[in-house]
C-alpha cells in the first residue's frame, strides 16, 4: 500500500517505471489494473493540490521578500509538478484535437 507520504513525482516516478517494463508483464491483467490505481491516486493527489498550489503561490507572491527558503522550496515544488501536468494535459487534448480533425477529414 501507498503511503500518506508519497509524493506527486513518486507516483509519476512509478508510473514510469511501469511504463519501462517489460511488454509481457504490460500485458497481464494486474499490470494494468496496478497502473490504473496509480494513475488514479496521481489524479486524486494533483486535484487536491491545485487549492495548496493557489493558496501557497498566493502567499509567496504576496510576502516574498519575508518568505523563508522552506515555503520557496514547497512552492517551487508544487508549481514545477502543476507545469508538468498542463504540459501533459495539453498533450492529451492535442491528441484528441488530431483525432476529432482527422475523423472531420474522413467525414467531409
Amino acid at each position: 500500500m501507498i503511503s500518506d507520504n508519497c509524493t506527486l513525482c513518486d507516483l509519476t516516478n512509478i508510473l514510469q517505471w511501469y511504463e519501462s517494463s517489460s511488454e509481457d508483464i504490460q500485458k497481464s491483467e494486474q499490470h494494468k489494473r496496478t497502473k490504473v490505481k496509480i494513475e488514479g491516486l496521481r489524479a486524486i493527489h494533483e486535484d487536491s493540490s491545485e487549492v495548496l498550489i493557489a493558496n501557497l503561490a498566493e502567499e509567496v507572491e504576496s510576502k516574498y521578500n519575508d518568505v523563508n527558503y522552506s515555503d520557496l522550496e514547497k512552492a517551487h515544488s508544487f508549481m514545477i509538478n502543476r507545469i508538468t501536468r498542463i504540459k501533459e494535459e495539453i498533450k492529451v487534448y492535442s491528441k484528441l484535437i488530431q483525432k476529432i480533425d482527422d475523423k472531420m477529414e474522413k467525414l467531409s
